[in-house]
């Protein structure tokens, strides 16, 4: 019988980056929010458990409040969890008994390939919606997906002159999805798209970000994409339709047209979501198919304090 491999909770400046980057790479579930970069900006006091010889590796996102350090989701992190090439090499009852060791209440999200056996008992789980594309077809092989309404709403926007053009200007679209959805999201905060924009600015330079937009005959912006690129993914993280962009169908426009040019490549297009009314059938009208998630909870916090996090 084999000896049981060790595993480590590790401080955020015991974490070898490298190593780490290394494991995330080159995992079957690789998703950028566990790269290095983008924890260090998005939730920096991030500390993490990992396998022997970071086999396998755990970001865990803290935060403390009122003496209490509790796992909350960071902004812009849909996903997080496990991340590893052999998920058989996981211990996963030791990874609870250290994470219930140091944290009595968690509100955390885990990704979409672990399988059920990861989860505690007392633990919590809710799955949520992750609706994707995979565009290694053809973009007609793509667009025979698609549902009835969206060939209808294609159809319209070619009334309206649109142009779909690559731009560079990742900040213009971060500001132009604050205002128009920023009152939608009040959880989130300016301290949290400042730091989103710190990873933008890394992902930037390291030919990780996408910007995509749709303007009318007075170059007026109609819909914009600010897409995170990891080699796998394209994630939809700020998409944006203006009110003139809604009436001519720009969105539609937007999203048919980025397909059609990574058509043919081995990605899968991410629209991070979502259970929102409204928003999952627009998705789904791109023939995207359901990824889910995990919504994890657990509660041990003492009373009353725990009637307070419920």
């Amino acid at each position: 019988m084999s000896a049981p491999q060790k595993i480590q909770l590790l401080s955020n400046k015991s974490i070898d980056r490298k190593r780490w980057d290394y494991c995330v790479r080159n995992s079957t579930n690789s998703l950028i929010y566990a790269h290095s970069f983008y924890l260090d900006n998005i939730c920096p006091q991030w500390t993490a458990i990992i396998g022997e010889d970071y086999s396998w590796v755990l970001p865990l996102t803290p935060r403390k409040k009122w003496g209490i350090s509790y796992l909350y989701p960071p902004a812009f992190t849909q996903q997080l969890g496990i991340f590893t090439n052999d998920f058989k090499k996981v211990d996963y009852e030791s990874i609870w008994l250290l994470i219930k060791k140091n944290y009595s209440f968690i509100a955390t999200h885990w990704n979409y390939a672990l399988p059920k056996e990861t989860f505690a008992e007392d633990v919590t789980v809710k799955e949520a919606t992750n609706l994707i594309v995979d565009l290694s077809s053809s973009y007609a092989s793509i667009k025979q997906r698609y549902h009835n309404d969206l060939l209808k709403n294609l159809k319209k926007s070619e009334g309206f002159s649109l142009n779909y053009a690559a731009t560079e200007d990742y900040q213009a679209a971060i500001t132009n999805y604050i205002e128009h959805y920023g009152s939608r999201m009040p959880h989130v905060t300016f301290s949290d798209y400042e730091a989103f924009k710190n990873v933008c600015s890394i992902a930037y330079k390291r030919g990780m970000l996408l910007c995509r937009n749709v303007v009318n005959e007075q170059q007026e912006t109609m819909a914009a994409a600010l897409l995170l690129y990891d080699g796998r993914r394209l994630y939809n993280i700020m998409n944006t339709t203006t009110f003139k962009g809604r009436k001519a169908a720009a969105n539609h426009f937007l999203i048919d047209n980025i397909f059609k040019e990574f058509a043919g490549q081995r990605n899968v297009f991410d629209f991070e979501g979502s259970d929102l009314e409204g928003v999952k059938p627009f998705y789904e009208n791109f023939g995207a198919v359901n990824q889910p998630y995990y919504m994890l909870g657990y509660n041990k916090l003492p009373w009353p304090i725990s009637l307070l996090k419920r």
